[in-house]
């Protein structure tokens, strides 16, 4: 297994910069798989992540669990929180790990080696947690296509909507986060 430092090396080479968010993803990626018992390096299609927040430690874990978003392995969740669940996907066994701490190094001091230094109690809660993760949402072939009956889009994997006994994608829907122009 890699160290902490490896581990903040490659995090940083895909974030792009040095900071605690990145250190405070790898710690909470080693946590998680260490509780759950999976080894990326060994078993890659092992393992699920759920991240609730859209900064820093997102990066960090997705690197270090090698989880993707292409690979339906890794699913954003903006809850705004600094927080992850880490899905074992052969026993179903999950953990949610919440940083209930906010630390930072004193100015001038080393980031990695703080972090490193670091007991994990002193900044996370692990809770056992119970996923539900259907069949549409794991990694794979879609097991679902529909087409948008208002814009003709496919829609894969039970992601679409049924309005008015239409199946609708949820662009269609009123759903959208985009609007098109002329």
């Amino acid at each position: 297994m890699r160290s902490f430092r490896e581990d903040v090396e490659r995090a940083v080479a895909y974030h792009g910069h040095l900071c605690s968010g990145q250190c405070i993803g790898v710690k909470m990626a080693r946590l998680g798989m260490k509780e759950i018992g999976v080894d990326p390096d060994i078993n890659p299609k092992s393992i699920y992540v759920f991240v609730e927040c859209d900064r820093c430690p997102a990066d960090a874990i997705g690197i270090v669990t090698g989880t993707r978003v292409g690979k339906r392995t890794f699913r954003a969740m903006d809850f705004g929180k600094v927080a992850a669940t880490f899905v074992n996907l052969d026993t179903n066994e999950a953990v949610r790990i919440q940083r209930h701490t906010r630390r930072h190094p004193a100015e001038g001091e080393d980031l990695i080696e703080f972090y490193e230094k670091l007991r994990d109690e002193e900044m996370f809660m692990v809770q056992r947690v119970k996923v539900d993760l259907k069949p549409c949402d794991l990694p794979g072939k879609p097991v679902e296509v529909q087409y948008c009956e208002c814009c003709g889009e496919d829609i894969t994997d039970s992601r679409h909507v049924v309005k008015e006994g239409k199946i609708l994608c949820k662009a269609c829907a009123g759903e959208s986060y985009y609007e098109v122009l002329q």
